[in-house]
């Protein structure tokens, strides 16, 4: 049975499960928790690289599913954080649920769970929008409460924290009995709102208080400006890699990837050039989308300026497709654009003249909420930091979930 008072006599022993470039131990962090990451484990060896980089740590690249119930015991771990793979549960990937191969390894764990003798008090789960709907989702909740757990469910996007970045994700927490949550009307509930999770914000860096009323539904927070998250100078043509690759394009709005030969090309040719440029030269050249991609594929492109308070979604790739894998942000003629960020075709300005430019990685690991010092190895190219941001979480987000899930104290790094 759990003790209900190990987490506040002694280091919360955490396993971290998917770990990518890092999210959730930053979340730890941010949040005050009083934890040792006695291991992550994470397959993809360029996001090893980044977490060794950040935290001097690299995790077992090993597949998790050699894992073995005898192995997961001896850690003695109270708490796991996971975040599996998405794409069995997205369009793009099919919606093949479990019947998709990625989603066999968190379906693993939920069978080991269920025979561990020293099963973690604590779980966190982070997903898409649309696994609470799937088949996967059923056999969690129905492992968790076999396994003695009591759970809640959110729904919720960093814009509910004030940051102006619309990344709606499904999290799943879960204590062990007797544990119980500070609000436990609301275990088996499906939360949209912050709810228990308001109180806990203003006790994060750099979000401001969300006003909440008693039935925990009215909460408001306005949202940052974009401008606060953009970097002043970006990073150094040689710290980059590969220039973005939207450069082709399908006539349903893909990209084309460029071959890696013609990639090398482009990289040596840069790297070239970066050794003649002289200080007044354009720094931001890196990042401007060319004018035939514009013209070609402007209307489906969502644009926003430095004043916008949401900007869409960045996924793995961006940079690589026209559509529906984040904000370009125009950086002139601001406003020809109408507040849903479309062209004012009435003003009678060009789209080719709104000075479109892609995020940097900095300025989306910003909207991530990663903290100033997380950085890339100089080798990770721009393509490879995109996608890895995009395979990221919010740490703002996770970090206030963390902070409810623990109970951490106002004030303090303990949790009761």
């Amino acid at each position: 049975m759990a003790d209900e008072h190990a987490s506040s006599v002694r280091t919360l022993r955490v396993l971290e499960f998917y770990s990518g470039i890092g999210g959730m131990r930053y979340a730890l962090k941010m949040a005050g928790v009083h934890a040792d990451v006695v291991e992550a484990f994470e397959i993809n060896e360029i996001a090893n690289d980044v977490y060794e980089h950040n935290f001097g740590h690299r995790p077992n690249q090993g597949n998790i599913q050699r894992l073995t119930v005898q192995q997961l015991d001896a850690y003695k771990a109270h708490s796991w954080l996971l975040s599996p793979p998405c794409q069995p549960y997205t369009r793009q990937g099919l919606r093949k649920d479990v019947d998709d191969s990625r989603a066999q390894s968190f379906l693993q764990m939920l069978e080991m769970l269920s025979q561990m003798v020293s099963p973690p008090n604590y779980i966190l789960v982070e997903n898409v929008v649309g696994f609470e709907n799937s088949v996967t989702h059923s056999q969690l909740i129905d492992v968790l409460e076999d396994a003695g757990f009591i759970s809640q469910e959110f729904i919720l996007t960093p814009l509910q924290l004030g940051i102006p970045y619309s990344r709606p994700r499904y999290f799943c927490m879960a204590k062990r009995k007797p544990l119980n949550f500070g609000q436990p009307d609301l275990n088996s509930c499906l939360l949209c709102q912050l709810g228990p999770l308001a109180h806990h914000i203003k006790f994060l860096a750099h979000l401001p208080d969300v006003q909440q009323d008693n039935n925990l539904h009215n909460q408001t927070v306005c949202c940052r400006s974009i401008s606060d998250f953009l970097e002043s100078d970006p990073c150094a043509i040689h710290d980059t890699g590969a220039p973005p690759l939207l450069r082709r394009a399908t006539e349903d709005g893909c990209g084309i990837d460029v071959s890696q030969m013609e990639l090398q090309q482009q990289l040596d040719a840069r790297e070239t050039a970066s050794l003649l440029l002289e200080a007044d030269d354009d720094k931001w050249e890196h990042y401007k989308l060319p004018v035939n991609v514009v013209e070609r594929w402007g209307d489906v492109f969502d644009i926003v300026t430095r004043d916008s308070r949401s900007c869409c979604c960045f996924t793995k790739s961006y940079g690589r497709y026209a559509k529906g894998t984040g904000s370009l942000l125009a950086t002139k003629n601001e406003s020809a654009l109408t507040q849903q960020g479309t062209l004012d075709v009435s003003k009678g300005v060009p789209i080719t003249s709104l000075g479109l430019r892609y995020f940097t990685p900095q300025e989306i690991a910003n909207l991530h909420s990663f903290p100033a010092e997380f950085s890339f190895p100089h080798y990770v190219s721009l393509r490879q930091r995109y996608a890895l941001l995009g395979n990221s979480l919010s740490v703002a987000v996770v970090a206030a979930l963390l902070r409810y899930l623990y109970d951490v104290k106002s004030g303090s790094e303990g949790h009761a």
